[in-house]
């Protein structure tokens, strides 16, 4: 699958958006697809996170992030049954009137063929639906 990224602006400091994106276990109450999340391990600016998540059939994942408080979170593929890799990422960037420029990127590869269709519908419905979640959510704090 080819990487994805997508740019957007987000009415609300830097601060409350990273808050959000590092919230994970608050992930299934705003995203539709994610079922279930495990914090296997949780230090200062780093998490090991499991995801079970529902797109086109149930998909369960592991993945290591490293935190940059207020600046940026990137993530890296631990472990997968149906992906060679996962990685990706969010960059904040401070627009300093209460609005943050946000830069997410993803890059997934399956283990296996996957239809250019399905390819299509995850990259382009799956992530701008992925980042209007985090924007009302962060904008509703």
């Amino acid at each position: 699958m080819p990487g994805a990224q997508r740019t957007i602006i987000i009415n609300t400091t830097p601060d409350v958006l990273f808050k959000v994106i590092t919230d994970y276990s608050q992930y299934p109450s705003f995203l539709p697809e994610v079922e279930k999340i495990d914090i296997i391990s949780r230090g200062d600016t780093s998490a090991r996170v499991r995801y079970t998540v529902s797109l086109i059939k149930k998909v369960q994942y592991t993945i290591d992030l490293v935190e940059k408080p207020n600046d940026s979170v990137r993530w890296t593929l631990v472990e997968s049954g149906l992906m060679k890799a996962n990685n990706g990422g969010w960059a904040l960037r401070d627009l300093g009137d209460g609005r943050t420029e946000v830069t997410y990127d993803v890059e997934v590869v399956p283990k296996g063929w996957v239809p250019k269709s399905i390819v299509n519908m995850l990259t382009n419905k799956s992530l701008p639906s992925t980042l209007d979640a985090f924007k009302k959510r962060a904008e509703s704090r």
